[in-house]
């Protein structure tokens, strides 16, 4: 039986080789008590600080303290946060914290269609195809 902590685990793996393949380098935090998962790096410098979530449901909540705390942190590091995301059976997704929806809580919600498919975000961004 897989378990939510394994889940967790291969998804940020997932996350990570694609960063990979388009010529980042990354450092996963290895624990859940920071606020970020992934470090990526271009050139040994710090880039994006990104924290994965997944889920088997439909929507998932993201504390409002948690995505603060990764935005403060990412500006230590000098690097963009990024939430990185998936539900049942979808690429990684992708939302930059000030285009996250509040629940009307203390979090923010996402959806299906919430986000841009980490690829075509990071096409976007770098302008050109993929390598490998």
């Amino acid at each position: 039986m897989v378990t939510p902590k394994s889940r967790g685990t291969r998804w940020e793996y997932r996350v990570a080789y694609r960063f990979e393949r388009w010529g980042y380098q990354w450092k996963r935090s290895g624990s859940s008590l920071g606020s970020y998962d992934l470090l990526i790096l271009r050139d040994g410098r710090p880039r994006f600080l990104v924290s994965c979530k997944k889920t088997m449901g439909d929507r998932l909540y993201v504390p409002l303290s948690e995505v603060e705390e990764l935005e403060r942190e990412a500006r230590g590091f000098g690097a963009k946060p990024l939430l990185c995301f998936g539900f049942r059976r979808t690429s990684p997704l992708v939302c930059e914290p000030g285009k996250l929806r509040k629940s009307g809580g203390e979090s923010y919600r996402l959806e299906r269609g919430d986000g841009e498919p980490l690829d075509e975000w990071l096409e976007r961004r770098e302008g050109r195809c993929r390598r490998g």
